[in-house]
């Protein structure tokens, strides 16, 4: 994304849609807030519901690996390896585009998100954000909805 602002970013950021992925505990109520923690560095602390509905936190970073393009990242959300985190698109206040991908032992799986300042997002814009991936040549069939239903106080930053 051109022209990326990262103080625009910050805040609460919600999952609408994502494909289910083993190295994400929060399978439900995914609740992100993202604040900067140095002048190249952005916290992430994520919090939901695991597969057994139990309450979770996760708490990973977001590296700004270039200031020139801020909104190419890398991220330690995966312990031991640094996957990129690509926001493609955002206006800011409604949704957020994001892209990752990871290739461990020669096998590369891409990762697809899209995220709303609000516990759902309009249909409009979710296909604004599967247009997007699919522009980069990216397969949007797994993405599968995040449930945001039926969350409680727990899942509150």
């Amino acid at each position: 994304m051109e022209n990326f602002n990262t103080d625009k970013y910050m805040g609460i950021w919600y999952e609408i849609q994502a494909q289910p992925s083993l190295f994400q505990s929060v399978k439900s109520c995914l609740k992100s807030f993202y604040t900067k923690d140095g002048p190249d560095s952005i916290e992430v602390v994520s919090k939901g519901l695991d597969s057994r509905e139990e309450p979770t936190q996760t708490r990973s970073h977001l590296i700004i690996v270039d200031p020139k393009r801020p909104s190419h990242m890398v991220t330690d959300f995966v312990p031991g390896v640094q996957p990129p985190f690509d926001i493609l698109d955002t206006d800011y206040t409604t949704y957020s585009c994001v892209h990752s991908c990871l290739e461990v032992i020669g096998i590369k799986s891409e990762f697809l998100f899209i995220y709303s300042r609000n516990r759902t997002l309009d249909a409009k814009n979710v296909d604004h954000c599967r247009s997007m991936f699919e522009k980069y040549g990216l397969d949007t069939t797994p993405l599968v909805n995040t449930p945001q239903a039926n969350c409680h106080d727990h899942t509150d930053l």
